[in-house]
């Protein structure tokens, strides 16, 4: 005889014409218990017979966590995961579903339930905290084929900014942020705190919340692997943090070894415990998980453990520059159904990258830019007077390598590749149109806020800020993609005529008169513009 399902007992009806009135009472007690009992012993999801009296077919009910959340509805932040439900037979009726939660709700807490169909959402019914905020029950009808549960999203739009060791803030950029994250401290080997801050504007009106860094994991691994390690290390912040006044603290251990997940996790318990006990906030910085095939990823943090025990995580696209966008739209997907969106704040940059062999460098929007402005002729100076020459952006031509100035719709910015010491090199630009686009799942997502990643007077000509300015004060993300002609290249000259006057190569027909002429050429990343002259003879 086959086992009845973990739902088969719950959904029965009994259909018989008699029942027994005293039994009916006690059962129907017993579904009222048995619902806050199924909630914490059914797992993932538990199914009841809400009491109509139907004949409809029914069968034994699992549920499965999706892997990743559709983005949720304007104005509503996911508190729970997407969960498919499966019958071995239709269940084709109302019920009262028990769902878990990924983040501890207030007792009033107004509470949806929604069901994802036809790529879009639809509100199913409301639904009640229970399990002392760590479940929600309501009822539904019919049961959908999958459920999850919604709150209204409490549009802060926080947003912190990191500045990076002896870096000078951007005065603007204060204006638009809620926390400073300062660079400068760092790991010593006995767990104790080394470095420190560079100077700071007086009279901070942001929240200062430093950023402590480690970059060896083989030091980090040997603090975290003792229990008097990381009680030493654990006093040396909370002193620093208490000496200093400062607001809390922000962590950046991105290096450390995946096998010592479980001795972090302990660690940030214990952090997050004595900070609570001065009201300090703990903020941390961890690298998007990724996608491998059918599982993820997360280079042995333990988002769903630690995600209780801090304030924030920031999340960083530590990938190629041409998969960032890519990366972070998964992770979020990923994260928000197991850690609630809340928590969450995606990270913005303000430093374009070029990738070659070498590895993966930081530039800033100009020094991109000054590479694909760098003008070249072919043959020697002087020229002969009226003689035709071939100019030609050395970093975009095609003879010498490189490529054109473009919009990659995968990676979302504008990209160019050229030849360079190792081979090629491709360069791709951060700016206000390519971290819109971040921008854009934080608002899908409801995500609690923003991070920018340089907020030094450095980065100011990537005018990342005023984006995520206009985000914060009003919710609105303005999605633009440059258009092909600001993308190409403009020569002038101050003698002769240049044909065309656009394009990675062009010809220059010198003037008739001797003398020295300038050849300037301009390029964009579909807003800056930016030249580079090439100082030109004509001889007689």
């Amino acid at each position: 005889m086959q086992e009845p399902g973990p739902f088969e007992h719950v959904l029965q009806t009994d259909t018989s014409p008699t029942r027994d009135r005293a039994a009916a009472i006690i059962v129907a007690a017993g579904i009222v218990l048995g619902l806050f009992m199924l909630l914490l012993v059914l797992p993932p999801i538990s199914i009841l017979d809400n009491g109509e009296d139907d004949t409809s077919a029914q069968g034994p009910v699992t549920a499965t966590a999706r892997d990743q959340m559709p983005p949720v509805p304007s104005g509503l932040e996911a508190v729970s995961a997407l969960y498919d439900l499966q019958s071995t037979e239709p269940v084709n009726r109302a019920a009262t579903v028990g769902v878990p939660l990924t983040s501890t709700q207030e007792a009033t807490a107004e509470l949806f339930l929604y069901t994802y169909q036809d790529d879009a959402w639809h509100e199913v019914g409301t639904a009640t905290v229970v399990a002392e905020g760590e479940a929600a029950s309501g009822d539904v009808d019919p049961l959908p084929s999958n459920v999850a549960v919604f709150r209204r999203g409490e549009v802060s739009r926080s947003v912190s900014g990191s500045l990076p060791p002896n870096g000078e803030v951007d005065e603007g950029a204060l204006a638009t942020l809620t926390t400073l994250n300062a660079q400068g401290y760092t790991l010593n080997d006995d767990g104790s705190i080394g470095g420190g801050l560079g100077s700071l504007p007086d009279n901070l009106a942001v929240a200062l919340v430093p950023t402590i860094r480690v970059t060896d994991a083989a030091v980090l691994g040997s603090i975290l692997s003792s229990s008097e390690g990381r009680t030493a290390h654990i006093d040396a912040i909370v002193a620093l943090v208490s000496d200093n006044s400062y607001s809390g603290v922000d962590l950046d251990y991105r290096a450390m070894d995946a096998q010592d997940g479980d001795d972090f996790v302990s660690f940030v318990a214990a952090l997050s415990e004595r900070l609570q006990e001065t009201e300090r906030v703990l903020t941390m910085t961890l690298p998007a998980p990724l996608r491998q095939g059918t599982d993820w990823d997360t280079r042995g943090f333990d988002w769903d453990r630690l995600a209780p025990l801090v304030d924030t995580i920031k999340v960083t696209p530590d990938s190629a520059p041409g998969t960032s966008y890519a990366t972070l739209n998964d992770a979020v997907a990923y994260l928000v159904p197991r850690v609630g969106a809340s928590k969450l704040f995606i990270t913005v940059e303000t430093l374009s990258r070029e990738q070659s062999t070498e590895g993966v460098r930081a530039l800033t929007l100009t020094e991109a830019l000054t590479l694909a402005s760098t003008p070249a002729i072919q043959g020697e100076t002087p020229v002969e007077a009226s003689a035709s020459v071939t100019a030609y952006a050395q970093n975009l031509s095609e003879e010498s390598g490189g490529g054109p100035l473009r919009w990659d719709d995968t990676g979302k910015a504008v990209t160019f590749m050229y030849t360079g010491g190792g081979g090629s090199r491709s360069v791709w630009f951060a700016n206000a149109f390519s971290e819109s686009f971040k921008l854009d799942i934080a608002q899908r997502y409801q995500l609690g806020g923003v991070a920018i990643e340089d907020v030094s007077n450095a980065t100011r000509d990537s005018n990342v800020v005023a984006a995520v300015s206009g985000f914060a004060s009003s919710g609105d993300v303005e999605l633009v993609q440059p258009h092909g002609n600001l993308l190409l290249p403009h020569w002038t000259v101050s003698g002769g005529t240049v044909e065309p006057e656009t394009g990675a190569s062009v010809t220059w027909q010198a003037p008739d008169e001797p003398g020295d002429y300038t050849l300037t050429l301009i390029v964009s990343d579909g807003a800056i513009r930016l030249g580079q002259e090439l100082q030109l003879s004509v001889g007689p």
